[in-house]
């Protein structure tokens, strides 16, 4: 497939999103889930997360080249959670519709899930921080047991502008043509937490987990049928 066509059907696709899924499925009870964090917390069984965020070098004699703000999550670990987001990554292979909706799948998953802790009397179990000049973020007084780490950074803004087949303009006349985008990057990883230990985690080019797009000016609006086709709605 070539750049132009692409474009042409990453557009058509957009018009097209569906909105996503159920989030957090209810197989998973939440409330027990968190109860040995919540449990642990009472007890004062606390541990740490460091984590660091950089760019690999571009030459031998240059040094890794910290990530600022580059947004952290943490929240006990939850298989349901993980099985959504590898669905997510699956999904980029599968359609350019999963290319399209991957960010707004991310996300949605990732809100669902701290809905429910919220729900459940857990939502000071959801810790969010930003790395700092150096890339680095400290998280602490964790309650021991297995984490998901989840951070994401937004970069590469760039707008692009496609000119769709008159086929397409006359299937699809409210799809827009110019967009604009961003890149965004996103490291996943499972960390275990123990009493008055620190546990390190690094986010590098080397170990990033998905990458996709999100599209952020030229929103395209659903398509609407071309006047004199089909039956109206009454």
């Amino acid at each position: 497939m070539t750049g132009a066509c692409l474009g042409r059907a990453l557009i058509i696709a957009g018009g097209l999103l569906l909105l996503a899924g159920p989030g957090l499925a209810a197989d998973e009870s939440v409330a027990g889930l968190v109860a040995p964090y919540l449990k642990a917390r009472g007890d004062g069984t606390l541990g740490t997360v460091a984590a660091k965020a950089y760019a690999e070098p571009t030459r031998p004699s240059a040094g890794p080249a910290p990530q600022p703000s580059v947004s952290v999550t943490l929240v006990p670990y939850s298989a349901t959670l993980e099985a959504e987001l590898d669905a997510v990554k699956a999904g980029l292979r599968d359609s350019l519709d999963g290319y399209v909706q991957a960010v707004a799948q991310i996300e949605g998953a990732r809100v669902d899930y701290e809905r429910a802790l919220l729900e459940a009397g857990a939502g000071e179990l959801v810790r969010t921080q930003l790395t700092d000049g150096q890339g680095a973020v400290q998280v602490g007084e964790l309650p021991v047991g297995d984490w998901l780490v989840l951070a994401w950074r937004e970069g590469g803004h760039f707008s692009k502008r496609f000119r769709l087949r008159d086929t397409e303009t006359s299937r699809f006349p409210n799809v827009s043509s110019n967009v604009t985008y961003s890149t965004v990057t996103y490291w996943r990883t499972r960390v275990t937490v123990r009493t008055g230990e620190t546990a390190e985690v690094t986010m590098n080019d080397r170990n990033v987990w998905l990458t996709a797009a999100r599209q952020e000016g030229g929103t395209p609006v659903t398509p609407r049928r071309p006047q004199g086709s089909g039956k109206q709605r009454r």
